[in-house]
């Protein structure tokens, strides 16, 4: 979510950051915006061939994927702001620190509208990621490909696997299963027309959102991409794609053969064990290699989708297409926060209340409609302005002085 400093933008980063935001509003807009759990019955009710098409593409396609692909970005735009400052102050490092304080009061107020909010987690990274700056490039590559696999939350589970469970005590009564209620209450407030009430449990519910971050690895994951994307600033993977092509070729053939592969043996296993009546599902280990398969899978797709479309956004071919990318990029957070406000109009009980009425392929229809007028919008808006509304306020605050916004 970084609005540039540098007088001379690079399109092609603008243009992958607007091919982000589309990829997390697809995400977040396929099941009604929700950030929560949700009772089951809601998406039993759409099983449809094209909901299900749908379904699958979320799955194995977007979800869990662009979250990354932003994250990447976040570290090479860390890089190159910082690159700058440093040439420009010799108080460089709290002038960024500063700013990055700045994002997470953003994600903080975010987050009392929508505990989806990624701000909120990129901050404390992002003062991690000012620490790591001065690591090789060796450690930076080795530490992010790492966390980028998630390989952190897999010695977590592996020693969690191996540990003894303890026998439950005869006649004791089974753990408590609070997710019906959980869902039931999530449900609720999404459903109410009450703003306080969305505020209060979305504040209430901030440590959740951080241990889900922990238990699924996702906090590790967005590390890696940030170190990731730190070291193609450092290479300058971005300034002239014509010079790196041949290494981005690389990476992109060796990436989706890789993803590919991992999809394959991930199917294998689960047709095997719907086929044989196997009963994977409950045996911890088993689980413990889809996961570690499915994550190396989202890695690697990742890549693909970096290093793929920097490719295409290059071709004269797609220049329009780049373009039109470029505007909504340069805007991030403006529209990231659009998004937001679009999906609570839309599907909370304060706007019109569509949780659960209307079919996932109807939401990406109104996602992709939606993000067209984002397009238009933000190219008419940057004709007259130099800077989106909310990266003009970032700036100034960040500099202590107002900035001239009309061109």
């Amino acid at each position: 979510m970084q609005a540039d400093l540098t007088p001379k933008r690079i399109v092609t980063v603008d243009a992958l950051r607007g091919i982000a935001l589309l990829g997390i509003l697809l995400a977040h807009m396929c099941y009604w915006y929700n950030a929560g759990p949700l009772p089951g019955e809601l998406y039993g009710k759409y099983t449809g061939i094209g909901n299900q098409i749908v379904s699958i593409l979320n799955d194995v396609l977007i979800s869990g994927k662009f979250f990354a692909f932003f994250s990447f970005l976040f570290g090479l735009s860390f890089y190159l702001q910082m690159d700058k400052m440093e040439q420009k102050s010799t108080h460089f490092v709290w002038r960024y620190a500063w700013r990055i304080a700045l994002m997470g009061i953003i994600g903080l107020m975010h987050h009392a509208f929508w505990r989806g909010d990624i701000l909120s987690i990129y901050a404390p990274l992002g003062f991690i990621l000012i620490l790591a700056r001065k690591w090789t490039n060796q450690w930076v590559l080795i530490v992010g490909i790492l966390f980028a696999f998630n390989v952190p939350h897999k010695i977590i589970e592996l020693i969690h696997l191996i540990q003894p469970i303890v026998p439950a005590v005869k006649g004791a009564p089974p753990p408590p299963n609070n997710f019906d209620a959980e869902s039931k209450a999530f449900l609720a407030m999404v459903q109410g027309n009450s703003w306080v009430n969305i505020w209060v449990d979305n504040l209430k519910n901030l440590g959740t959102k951080f241990q889900f971050q922990f238990d699924s690895g996702r906090i590790y994951i967005t590390f890696g991409f940030f170190l990731l994307g730190m070291y193609a600033g450092r290479l300058n993977w971005f300034k002239d794609i014509s010079f790196t092509k041949p290494y981005l070729l690389k990476i992109l053939k060796r990436s989706f053969w890789g993803a590919l592969g991992l999809l394959l043996i991930g199917i294998g296993i689960i047709l095997s064990n719907e086929l044989l009546k196997l009963g994977w599902q409950e045996n911890r280990a088993v689980g413990l290699v889809f996961g570690t398969i499915y994550d190396a899978f989202n890695a690697a797709l990742v890549m693909v989708y970096i290093t793929g479309f920097s490719l295409l956004l290059n071709k004269n071919s797609w220049e329009k297409l780049s373009r039109w990318f470029a505007a909504i990029g340069k805007m991030a957070l403006t529209s990231y926060l659009m998004q937001t406000l679009a999906g609570l109009l839309l599907f909370y009980g304060v706007g019109l209340g569509l949780t659960g009425k209307t079919a996932p392929w109807i939401n990406w229809v109104i996602a992709l409609v939606f993000f067209s007028l984002q397009v238009m919008w933000s190219s008419w808006w940057l004709k007259r302005y130099q800077y989106g509304p909310l990266e003009w306020m970032w700036r100034s605050a960040t500099y202590f002085k107002w900035y001239p916004i009309k061109k």
